[in-house]
């Protein structure tokens, strides 16, 4: 089934003939708009557009495409509207998700839900683990949840898989730590290490893997969030233990390093879920769709 929003993107794209100033118009970074048009592309089996400089064409099958586009834009926006004269879609809806993903993948797509959907009250619940989110949005507390786990398999839950998250052990580039291919996970029984508060997902993990491996670290200093954490890293205090989503922009300026740990023996992936037994709204299947796609575009930039 064709995505009204990759149509959308397709539309503004046909109309500028050029990636980035469709970017700028629908509010999007250019990699998201990109995503959409290769989606779109893949679905239909065609492109839709050839590549001249920095300007595109359409394709005679995106002129073709285009005037499908245009009319089933055209009809959702009376659909919407017809609802819209007999009242807004409005009232509660609840996420759950960890604090990473709220503050690094989440902003966007929420800015494009309340955009679509402004009289929706959206609320997140952020920090816990992610049993505590499977069994709220099992009892009904929350609508939808996003976790960073190993796969999740329930009868009772519909999930999708929104990509692998990594986990890293990071630095300041003058800390004085082994930092060659030796390092071992053990080693880090006798360094300073920064982590963020017990209940955050990333630390978690990190400790199940400690666990399993019988290491037990000496000199930890609780800084409650990742923020605090990577800012202290950075200030030369000890290795931070982070999810790459928050450090991306610091291991590209050099102002951390990544110690060369392979990561936990489990595949980590972001998931999002809902109750199966429980009908979805538009609003709810409008922000499972924002969701897949932004992660994807995300996911995309920071390999």
């Amino acid at each position: 089934m064709l995505d009204l929003l990759k149509l959308k993107t397709f539309q503004v794209v046909a109309a500028t003939n050029n990636f980035t100033r469709a970017a700028v118009e629908l509010g999007y970074s250019q990699s998201s708009v990109t995503i959409h048009i290769q989606a779109l592309e893949r679905e239909l089996g065609a492109p839709l557009f050839d590549r001249v400089t920095k300007n595109v064409i359409l394709t005679e099958v995106g002129r073709r495409t285009l005037e499908y586009a245009n009319r089933l834009l055209a009809l959702a926006d009376e659909a919407k509207a017809a609802v819209h004269k007999h009242g807004e879609l409005s009232g509660p809806l609840s996420v759950g998700a960890p604090d990473a993903i709220v503050t690094y993948r989440l902003p966007e797509v929420l800015r494009q839900f309340q955009t679509l959907y402004p009289h929706v009250q959206l609320s997140l619940a952020s920090g816990s683990d992610s049993e505590t989110q499977m069994n709220a949005v099992l009892d009904g507390t929350l609508d939808l949840a996003i976790i960073v786990d190993e796969r999740v398999r329930s009868d009772r839950l519909t999930t999708t898989c929104l990509g692998r998250e990594e986990i890293l052990i990071v630095k300041a580039p003058d800390y004085d730590f082994i930092s060659s291919g030796d390092f071992k996970l053990e080693d880090l029984s006798a360094a300073r290490v920064l982590l963020t508060k017990k209940d955050c997902t990333f630390r978690l993990l990190f400790e199940r893997v400690l666990g399993a491996g019988q290491v037990f670290l000496d000199n930890v200093l609780e800084l409650g969030t990742i923020e605090a954490a990577k800012q202290c890293a950075m200030a030369g205090m000890g290795l931070a233990v982070l999810p790459k989503m928050a450090v991306t922009a610091e291991l590209k300026r050099k102002r951390l390093v990544s110690l060369p740990w392979s990561g936990p023996g489990f595949p980590v992936h972001a998931q999002m879920l809902r109750h199966r037994q429980r009908s979805a709204s538009p609003a709810l299947d409008t922000l499972w769709s924002l969701t897949e796609q932004s992660f994807e575009a995300e996911l995309a930039r920071d390999r």
